[in-house]
């Protein structure tokens, strides 16, 4: 049986490649360390950087679009009230100036706005933090109420009117004079030689004075040298208003930059802060002033002759019954001294010196040392000189004309006898300026009420407790008269006090007692 041959083995063929090895298990564990190393690195940075972008977006974004308040449509976010603070810290700072210019003669007043500057760019730096200041957002409610009003009674304020008013008010504080000028020599003029008056006098013998006819002349007495007034400046042009707005300024500005060079850092208010900060001001007022004119015009307004205040003496006649008096010796005790009471007016009445029987007869020690002057006081009996006079005596000087002399007024203290020496009555521009304060008042305090005015967050109401009796008005203490100054109280005098000294060389004698 024949062998089949088998076939050779073929070589291995030199370009075939070889299988790859596998991975070892400690470099797969590596390259997965590796991988979760890499992945929650990235996760982290990405993480962070969600942070930071969140936490810019919430301060940049997010607390500057919150609303503080709301009139109507209007709204006033963080980002708004900060800017509205801002400008009311720049107005303190021009307010502080004008107080310094005030009293920067008397350094013990002065000293108390000095450097107000540094304390306020303190708050602004940390304005962000700070807690909402209710007033400035009181203030910018009431701007709405008034800019709403503006459009209604169709009351434009002008710019250039602004300006003006600006400069008219600053202009003496906050523009710098201008320097004198300086005279300046003309070459193609010769100065005149001087002349001494001694090296020309000729000697002349003295004449002897002959005596005057009739007596020397009298010397005649210095007269008053009258007091400077003061002439208001006349309102600029708007044109020149404006360059001395920006002069104003620019001196505002200097003098903030002056009070903190001592802290070295830079200023928080920038110069337009400042411009802002006028430019609101004095434009709410002109607006305060024409709604005050629409609600109160002048054509129609009643001006009243009342008087407001009156100046009055007295001569009192005492009335002091017993505290356990009854009633009828009460007026049993006034009844006895009316008769004294009735002369007095008599007397007066037929042309006696008032100031001479208070000092004989006023039983008022605090008036009759001065005439029986009581002082100036008003409808309520509130005097200047801290005293309250009782009702009766209130009405009857209100109602009697000046310089008659009243019948008795019956009070508490017992009978007065009045005469009121002046009437104070407010004149027509006080009157009409009263009157229109007042009903500004009324009206800002109704359009408040009216309005849909919101605050974020809601302010937490207080509540009040009911009370379960009515409160009593407290009566005040009323006075016969001025007050009395309370008198010194005398001190004992010491031991050391009361020792009479011994003159050395004086025997003191002495007492022998004889046995």
């Amino acid at each position: 049986m024949s062998q089949k041959t088998k076939p050779p083995r073929s070589a291995p063929s030199s370009a075939q490649t070889p299988a790859p090895r596998r991975p070892s298990r400690r470099r797969l564990e590596e390259e997965r360390r590796q991988r979760l190393i890499v992945t929650v690195t990235a996760a982290a940075i990405a993480i962070a950087l969600l942070a930071v972008v969140s936490g810019l977006a919430y301060e940049q974004l997010w607390i500057p679009s919150r609303p503080v308040a709301q009139v109507g449509a209007a709204t006033l976010t963080r980002s708004d009230y900060w800017r509205e603070q801002r400008i009311a810290y720049a107005r303190q700072i021009i307010q502080n100036f004008q107080l310094l210019d005030l009293f920067g003669s008397n350094p013990q007043i002065s000293q108390q706005f000095q450097g107000r500057s540094i304390v306020i760019d303190q708050q602004i730096r940390t304005l962000r933090r700070a807690e909402i200041d209710q007033q400035v957002v009181s203030e910018w409610i009431d701007r709405q109420l008034k800019q709403r009003a503006a459009g209604e009674f169709g009351i434009v304020v002008n710019d250039d009117e602004v300006v003006q008013n600006i400069v008219a008010d600053l202009g003496f504080i906050f523009i710098p004079p201008l320097p004198s000028p300086t005279p300046t020599p003309d070459p193609n003029v010769t100065p005149e030689p001087t002349v001494d008056p001694a090296a020309t006098a000729t000697t002349e013998p003295t004449a002897i004075p002959s005596p005057t006819p009739g007596g020397p002349t009298p010397t005649p007495e210095p007269s008053p040298t009258p007091l400077p007034t003061f002439t208001p400046e006349p309102t600029p042009l708007p044109a020149e208003a404006r360059v001395q707005f920006d002069q104003i300024i620019d001196e505002i500005y200097r003098r903030y930059e002056l009070e903190l060079v001592v802290t070295e850092k830079k200023p928080e208010l920038t110069k337009d802060e400042f411009r802002q900060a006028l430019l609101e001001q004095y434009r709410e007022r002109l607006l305060n002033d024409q709604i005050q004119a629409r609600l109160v015009p002048e054509d129609g307004f009643t001006y009243s002759t009342e008087p407001e205040r009156v100046r009055a003496r007295q001569i009192l006649v005492a009335v002091t019954p017993p505290a356990e008096a009854t009633a009828e010796q009460i007026e049993a005790a006034f009844a006895a001294a009316l008769p004294a009471a009735q002369d007095i007016v008599a007397r007066l009445r037929a042309g006696a010196d008032f100031a001479t029987l208070a000092a004989e007869r006023s039983d008022d020690i605090g008036s009759r040392e001065n005439g029986g002057d009581i002082g100036s006081f008003d409808r309520n009996g509130v005097a200047d000189n801290g005293a309250t006079y009782p009702p009766e005596l209130v009405t009857a000087a209100f109602i009697l004309p000046v310089n008659q002399i009243s019948d008795p007024i019956r009070t508490q203290f017992g009978w007065h006898i009045l005469e009121v020496t002046d009437q104070t009555i407010p004149s027509k521009e006080d009157q009409l300026r009263k009157a229109r304060t007042e009903a500004f008042d009324r009206w800002i305090a109704e359009q408040r009420a009216a309005a849909d005015v919101r605050r974020f967050p809601e302010p937490t109401p207080t509540l009040t407790p009911v009370p379960t009796q009515p409160i009593p008005t407290p009566v005040p203490t009323y006075l016969p008269g001025p007050p009395t100054p309370f008198p010194t109280p005398t001190l004992a005098p010491t031991v050391e006090a009361t020792v009479e000294p011994t003159v050395e060389g004086t025997p003191t004698p002495t007492t022998t007692t004889v046995p």
